[in-house]
């Protein structure tokens, strides 16, 4: 029981942290971008920011997943198991 309920919190919580955690990265990557737009090597600073932000976002997608599978998952089961 303990099993089963892990996994649905953990899909749970996944699917509403990450998502959160990308919206507001794109958004800083935004601003960041319309900051550099005024610069003259605009285009090389563009990649740039384009790339660290896939690097981010995929390290960002590791923490979420370990973060939410061995913490915060495994708690919310025995939170909800062992309330009733």
């Amino acid at each position: 029981m303990i099993a089963i309920t892990n996994v649905l919190i953990f899909f749970l919580v996944l699917t509403v942290i990450y998502p959160a955690a990308v919206t507001v990265l794109a958004l800083l990557t935004w601003l960041r971008k319309r900051l550099v737009m005024k610069a003259e090597n605009r285009r090389e600073l563009l990649e740039r920011i384009d790339e660290s932000t896939n690097k981010l976002k995929d390290q960002l997608f590791i923490i979420v997943i370990v973060v939410t599978f061995f913490v915060i998952a495994p708690f919310l089961a025995l939170l909800f198991v062992f309330n009733k």
